[in-house]
């Protein structure tokens, strides 16, 4: 009875197993140039992968490489639409730029961890930058800023 009681608390507090992040095992990644600096991001190409995104994502693994490379997701869809997105999920701030089909970044908006009100863009976008919060600050990067995308 005492080893089950044991157990069981540890399962409430999260002992034994730790905070399991998000799998993103199925995601390729690639290193991209953001207003002229190197980023390393995970490629949400599919609508799966986008609709994933970074829900469930720790810190950790959406922190800079040890070189001091910063990190994120670039969402990749077939065509420039207004886009939206929400932190459903996601306990991690984070950045968020829309940028169009040439890679002009045309909006940045700071994501608050589980809001579920959508950030929709206020024009056509082809793509969407996901980061850490801060980072787009700490880089340089703002409306103007070119994605490259590979």
């Amino acid at each position: 009875m005492r080893r089950l009681l044991l157990v069981v608390i540890l399962s409430a507090c999260g002992g034994g197993g730790g905070a399991p992040g998000a799998d993103l095992s199925g995601f390729s990644t690639a290193r991209i140039l953001v207003g002229g600096v190197e980023f390393e991001v995970y490629l949400a190409t599919t609508l799966a992968q986008r609709a994933q995104g970074l829900m469930n994502a720790t810190e950790e693994q959406i922190a800079p490489l040890p070189d001091g490379t910063p990190r994120g997701m670039l969402f990749v869809f077939a065509g420039e639409a207004v886009r939206s997105f929400w932190m459903r999920d996601t306990y991690v701030a984070l950045d968020l730029a829309y940028a169009t089909a040439d890679g002009t970044i045309v909006e940045v908006h700071d994501l608050v961890p589980l809001d579920e009100t959508p950030v929709t863009s206020s024009e056509p976008v082809q793509y969407a930058l996901e980061a850490p919060a801060g980072t787009f600050a700490a880089e340089g990067i703002a409306v103007g800023s070119v994605i490259v995308v590979p």
